[in-house]
Parts: structure tokens; C-alpha cells; sequence
């Protein structure tokens, strides 16, 4: 059981705490993201650092559409330092879906390469050869869409992941079961750790963005149709908890339907600003923490 936070637009350290410990005691390790959408945020290996302060295990994202090698070599070392041993990398959404359009990507290696470096860190020397003056030593894991396609190809890249070094994977939010169970067929051969990404709907706008704006992400027209009929007839503020309410219960059918796909080992609940709904979907479908990172 994981979840995942959103650092602070900003520098109050304190919010990324606030945040921590309201779903510490319902997970096992804390995501921490990094940028999404290109939109600039606290840096996720501090605030790993934050999450490991209120005693929490965090899992520090890292994009490669802001770094390149240098980069992901001297954050790799910082972040063993301040004790973080999870690391989740992405290639991370394009800069022209958040508020810097105008941003030069990176992306100087994809997610799999950054995998790879890793790994060789671990080996002891850098990308050089040179040997390393402490060598750090990381849980690594990855991402993969089960929605976008061409399907083999997302599952050849689960595969070439899980080489590189990936000991388990995290999924885009999953709405349409459908094609999660017949993507899950093609990665289950792999043997790999895969945890089923869960983003609880606040609202039918919320629902849109999402599936218009939010690259490989699937929503059916069933899902939003459930979050606009929970509204319908209701004044602004009763229509809102009613329209939040149906989406925690559509997030608690899927967590409760993904559990019975052979090959998933987990869930990951996306909270998206929305920190205050994990605990109530944890306890709606007896997730209770069980080691899964270590």
C-alpha cells in the first residue's frame, strides 16, 4: 500500500508535513513527485527528507524532462545521503501541458536509461569509471501506462524497465478494467511488482481535464456520466460532497476490483490535493499496511 503526496508551490516545509501526517498511518511508503506537468514545486528529494523526518518511507520521483546526467548522478548521491532508498523515475509529462510552456526540456535519457544509471551507481563508479566516495544503494522502481498504445509496446518497455534495474512498478490511474486486465496479460510473464494506481474524482471538470489534457489517461464516458448524476438537483454545497462522494466510491469499486487481477501485488492512491480521502478509501477496503517495499 503507497501513496502519493504533492509537495508545496512554494517554501513552507511545513505543508509537506501537514500532508505526511495525514496519511502516514494508512501506507506503507509516501511518493513524493516531482514537477508535474512541469510545474515547478519543492524539490522531491527534499521533501523526501521532510517525509523521512516525520518517520515516514518516502519514494522520491525523478523526471527525466528536467535533468540530465550530471544531474541525476549528483541527486542520486545527495539523496542516499539525507537516507532515501526509494526511487521512482519518470519520464515525466511534457512542459508544455503546465504553467512554463516556454521551458527547454532535457530529457538527455529516458526513464529506462535513468534506471540503468542508477543500477551502475550502485556498482560503484560513475558513468566515468571513476570510483565513487561512498556508494549509495536504492530500491528502484518505475511507472507504466496500461492505456497508452501501441499495448506491446508499453509491456516490451515494462520488460526492458524490470531489466534495467525496476523491482516494481506503479500504474497510470486506472478507470477502464477492461484493458488493465488485458494489459496485465502481457506483464504478468514478466514476474514483475506492480501496483495499481488509483486517483480518487473530485468532480465531472476534474474528470475532463484528466482525460483531455492528462497524456495516455482513459476515463469512460460511464465515469463521468456517475459523477454528473451524483450532482444532479443539488444545491452548490451539498452537490459538491455528493459529487465527492461518488468518486471515492468509484475509486473504492476499482481498488476493490483490481485486488482480484492476478499479478497485481499492491495499491497506489494518487491523492492529488486531495490527501484527506486516502485514509477513508484505506479503511473502506481493509488495506491495512503490509511490507511491500522492503
Amino acid at each position: 500500500m503507497t501513496c502519493e503526496v504533492a509537495p508545496p508551490h512554494g517554501a513552507d516545509h511545513t505543508l509537506i508535513e501537514e500532508r505526511i501526517r495525514l496519511v502516514k498511518d494508512y501506507c506503507d511508503a509516501i511518493n513524493i513527485t516531482d514537477n508535474v506537468r512541469g510545474i515547478p514545486t519543492m524539490d522531491s528529494g527534499i521533501c523526501a527528507h521532510f517525509i523521512l523526518k516525520t518517520g515516514a518511507e518516502p519514494i522520491m520521483q525523478m523526471s527525466a524532462r528536467d535533468r540530465n546526467r550530471v544531474l541525476y548522478e549528483s541527486q542520486l548521491y545527495g539523496a542516499y545521503a539525507l537516507g532515501i532508498r526509494n526511487i521512482v523515475f519518470i519520464t515525466g509529462d511534457h512542459s508544455l501541458l503546465g504553467t512554463h510552456p516556454q521551458t527547454k526540456t532535457v530529457f538527455d535519457l529516458d526513464s529506462v536509461q535513468a534506471i540503468q544509471l542508477a543500477k551502475h551507481l550502485m556498482g560503484g563508479t560513475d558513468l566515468s569509471g571513476a570510483e565513487l566516495e561512498g556508494v549509495p544503494e536504492f530500491f528502484l522502481g518505475a511507472t507504466f501506462n496500461p492505456f497508452a498504445d501501441p499495448l506491446e509496446l508499453q509491456a516490451w518497455r515494462v520488460e526492458k524497465k524490470r531489466d534495467a534495474g525496476a523491482k516494481f512498478f506503479q500504474t497510470q490511474a486506472i478507470y477502464d478494467l477492461e484493458r488493465f486486465q488485458i494489459f496485465m496479460t502481457k506483464v504478468r510473464p514478466l514476474n514483475v511488482k506492480v501496483l495499481a494506481g488509483i486517483i480518487p474524482l473530485r468532480s465531472k471538470k476534474m474528470a475532463q481535464f484528466m482525460r483531455t489534457r492528462i497524456p495516455g489517461m482513459r476515463i469512460p464516458d460511464e465515469v463521468v456520466s456517475r459523477l454528473e448524476k451524483a450532482g444532479a438537483g443539488l444545491e452548490s454545497k451539498e452537490k459538491k460532497a455528493a459529487i465527492c462522494a461518488e468518486g471515492l466510491l468509484i475509486a473504492e469499486e476499482t481498488i476493490n476490483a483490481v485486488r482480484n487481477i492476478q499479478g497485481v501485488h499492491g495499491v497506489h492512491i494518487m491523492s492529488v490535493g486531495w490527501e484527506e480521502s486516502i485514509p477513508g478509501l484505506v479503511e473502506a477496503c481493509n488495506l491495512y499496511p503490509r511490507p511491500i517495499l522492503r
